[in-house]
Formats: C-alpha cells, structure tokens, sequence
C-alpha cells in the first residue's frame, strides 16, 4: 500500500513540479535511504547501497545515468537510471538539476593492495606492479594520459593509461599488509 500512497503522491506533484515532461535536462530528486538501502522512486525500489542507511541522499537522472549523490554533495555511486527520460519530471519533488559537479583539481591520488602474484587493478586496468612489491601498499596518481604508481615514497613506474572510466575505490583494502605475509 505504501507505494501505491508514494505513486499517488507523484501523481500530484506532477502539477507543482515546474518541469515539463520530456525536457531532455537533468532531474534531480531526493529521497531518504532505508535500513536495507533502498529508494522508492516511480513506483520501483532502488538499491542505493546499505552504507547510506538513514541518509537523505539526492538522485541525479542525467541520460541514462543516475548518480547518488550524499548530503554533504558527495557522489557515492554511478548506476544506470531506472526511470525513462520521458518519466522523469512527474517524480515526486523533482526539479531541475543544478551544473554538474566539477571534478577535482588536479589528478585523482588512489591506494591499491597489490596481490600476491604482483598486480592491482585501477579503473578496471589490470597493472603489473612487480612481484617484489607484493601485499605492499602502492599510491597511485591517476593522470590524463598515465597512471604513476609509487611504493615507499619512490616512484616505480609509470604506465600509460587505456581507459577512459571513472575511479569509484579510493583506499586499499588492508591499511597494513597482514603480518606473516610478504
């Protein structure tokens, strides 16, 4: 019954929404996370991730993405959009969305646990940080055009970067590699 409640709700806001249906623009709307994480949004259940449990997260509908963006404007997770282009301004409180965040200055630093046979992975490029480095920690700057890897303070390598995605895993599993592990 709840979602029919919500879907009636759009229904009615549709007329206070200011957006006429099929602009092409970005729709932003926001939503609470439940404990399991979880949005209700055009009569769907979205999962959001259960790390946002509690939160009022914003979604950002742009083309056939959908960004969550946190509260303190944050983006926390890229997903396809499960409401079609044409839907979008009839959500219950949409409205259009502000300038796209600007990324970060400069380029984005990462931390990797490279595994046992000498390799990590970064933006879903495998990279070969060398079997000498193995269960360390590597800092790696991901350039335009490279990506720099650095373990201990000294730079290792520098390899050329092939994809083009984005990095959505800042930090490295383990802070310290296990001991008793190389």
């Amino acid at each position: 019954m709840r979602v029919n409640r919500e879907l009636q709700g759009e229904v009615v806001a549709r007329a206070a929404c200011g957006l006429p249906a099929g602009t092409g623009t970005a729709v932003e709307a926001e939503r609470t996370v439940n404990a399991s994480g979880l949005v209700a949004l055009a009569g769907a259940v979205v999962s959001v991730g259960y790390e946002l449990a509690g939160q009022r997260v914003t979604l950002r509908m742009d083309g056939t993405q959908m960004t969550v963006i946190t509260g303190d404007g944050e983006p926390v997770r890229t997903m396809p959009c499960p409401v079609p282009a044409g839907g979008r301004p009839r959500l219950r409180g949409a409205r259009r969305a502000a300038a796209r965040p600007l990324p970060p200055p400069g380029p984005v630093t990462v931390q990797r646990r490279v595994s046992s046979r000498g390799g990590t992975m970064v933006a879903t490029q495998k990279i070969q940080v060398g079997l000498i480095h193995a269960g360390k920690i590597v800092t790696i700057v991901a350039e335009d055009h490279s990506f720099r890897l650095i373990v201990d303070g000294q730079t290792v390598r520098v390899v050329p970067r092939t994809t083009t995605r984005e990095i959505h895993r800042y930090k490295a599993y383990a802070a310290h590699p296990r001991p008793g592990k190389r």
